[in-house]
């Protein structure tokens, strides 16, 4: 007897899709801060001009003008690394925090527990 697997039918695959974006953003919901453990005595100090990728984004800070930072606590997947294909779900992300931060005001705090950039030359800022 062999064994050989059917592709799914598109239902499933439609079922399958809206699962895991109930999940992604059931995680999101969850990680982000409710009102009464949100620091509210930290200023907005910079405007996010673009999303490079799910956890990377050009700001321009009011002090320290144009930077390029990598989001703490966002691990997105790959969508323009060379020589690597395209990560499950990253043009997703992408799109995602495109939409949430492009043209955004926000607060940018270093994390004393992390270096101040990291390989790639990105500022870690939460």
């Amino acid at each position: 007897m062999t064994d050989t697997a059917a592709a799914p039918s598109p239902a499933r695959t439609a079922a399958a899709l809206a699962a895991a974006a109930s999940s992604i953003t059931l995680i999101a919901s969850a990680c982000s801060p409710s009102p009464s453990h949100a620091d509210t005595d930290i200023a907005t100090s910079a405007t996010v001009l673009r999303v490079v990728d799910g956890d990377t984004a050009d700001v321009v800070d009011d002090t320290r003008g144009r930077l390029r930072i990598r989001i703490i606590g966002v691990d997105s997947p790959e969508v323009h690394k060379p020589g690597y294909s395209v990560g499950c779900w990253g043009p997703q992300a992408s799109e995602f925090a495109r939409a949430t931060l492009t043209g955004q005001r926000v607060a940018i705090v270093t994390d004393p527990s992390q270096d101040a950039h990291d390989r790639y030359g990105r500022t870690y800022l939460h």
